[in-house]
């Protein structure tokens, strides 16, 4: 009986153990899009021309653009690499993935 006893206590422990081991965590991965300053007078959901939007560079957080402060119209927005060419300027007018800054 003894040896069953500290069987089932090692059962018991382990498994009390496991319960309070932390969640592993999960990083979504974040999306790098070509930032450029928009200089075209765009609300936040019109494509933009590629003469009214100027390359900042490429990460996953949007860099700071100049003169970004109001809610009207955008300021730097983050468009795909597809909607970009070698060059980086926008292919033709593009309507930007995400506006991280506006303007008014």
């Amino acid at each position: 009986m003894k040896k069953q006893f500290l069987g089932f206590a090692a059962i018991a422990i382990a498994l009390a153990a496991s319960a309070f081991t932390a969640p592993a965590k999960h990083n979504a991965k974040l999306i790098s899009y070509k930032w450029f300053q928009i200089t075209a007078n765009r609300t936040p959901s019109q494509s933009v021309p590629q003469s009214g939007a100027t390359y900042l560079g490429e990460g996953e957080t949007p860099p700071t653009g100049s003169g970004c402060s109001g809610t009207n119209l955008q300021c730097v927005s983050g468009f795909n690499a597809s909607q970009v060419n070698s060059s980086n300027q926008l292919n033709g007018t593009q309507t930007p993935q995400i506006v991280a800054a506006t303007r008014n």
